[in-house]
């Protein structure tokens, strides 16, 4: 299945070779690599490296190594929080703001917000509802938590009408960033009420199948929600905010 690695950065080639093989479908999640000495021979390394790069392809939830009888490097599939943090780790260093953020909300989700219009099954439209419904509840007990928590499962319920697991990706890790924002800058009640209102009138846009005014009340509460917390970022809460994003990204 694989060719010989004898080259410089051994390691990035098989690793390459493992990924290409998925890609093509020719390794699907569940699947057991051959055993390390057969590996070796197929790519003419030494152990060493190979249990390099398998640790490395393990690190970035490619395999999953198991022990004991049965055991071996086995395909999985990456899930979203490790291609979350993956992500992180390279935003670490960029100085990501809150402008960035909506800058890419702006661009893709009242894209997502016509997708739904146009495609939400009835049952993800009464789940929407659902959603609203507990914000609504949550408000009135002041449970703070939970309304964040609902206002991101929102989102992430219409980025999913996209079908596109690129899109589907991003939207939900930049709405991970953004509710940590929001735990770091704490909004007031009042900002939480206006956020609902905002997602009422996007269902009902939805429910309507009106994709040009879902999107366009997307695009305005995407705006909103940027100018509020860039005020009170502004305002001195977001102290060193990106690195304390990150913290609370890794734990």
């Amino acid at each position: 299945m694989f060719e010989t690695a004898r080259q410089s950065k051994t390691t990035e080639i098989i690793i390459g070779q493992i990924r290409t093989a998925i890609l093509e479908g020719r390794l699907t999640p569940g699947d057991r690599l051959p055993p390390e000495k057969q590996l070796g021979e197929q790519f003419q390394v030494s152990k060493q490296t190979l249990r390099e790069s398998m640790r490395a392809l393990e690190h970035m939830g490619l395999i999953d190594v198991r022990k004991g009888v049965g055991g071996g490097a086995f395909i999985v599939e990456v899930d979203e929080q490790v291609a979350a943090q993956n992500l992180a780790n390279y935003l670490y260093f960029k100085n990501l703001t809150i402008e960035n953020l909506s800058e890419f909300r702006r661009l893709m989700e009242p894209y997502a917000a016509a997708r739904a219009a146009e495609r939400i099954s009835p049952a993800d439209l009464e789940t929407l509802q659902q959603v609203n419904d507990s914000t609504r509840e949550n408000l009135k007990k002041k449970k703070w938590d939970l309304v964040s928590r609902d206002e991101i499962a929102f989102h992430r319920l219409i980025a999913r009408q996209t079908d596109n697991p690129i899109l589907i990706l991003m939207l939900d890790f930049v709405e991970t960033l953004l509710e940590d924002f929001k735990q770091i800058l704490k909004p007031d009640a009042a900002f939480m009420e206006s956020v609902l209102l905002a997602h009422e009138a996007i269902h009902a846009a939805i429910a309507n199948g009106n994709a040009k005014l879902a999107s366009q009340q997307m695009l305005g509460h995407v705006i909103d929600v940027e100018t509020y917390l860039s005020r009170l970022k502004k305002s001195g809460a977001g102290k060193k905010l990106w690195k304390n994003c990150l913290q609370m990204t890794e734990e």
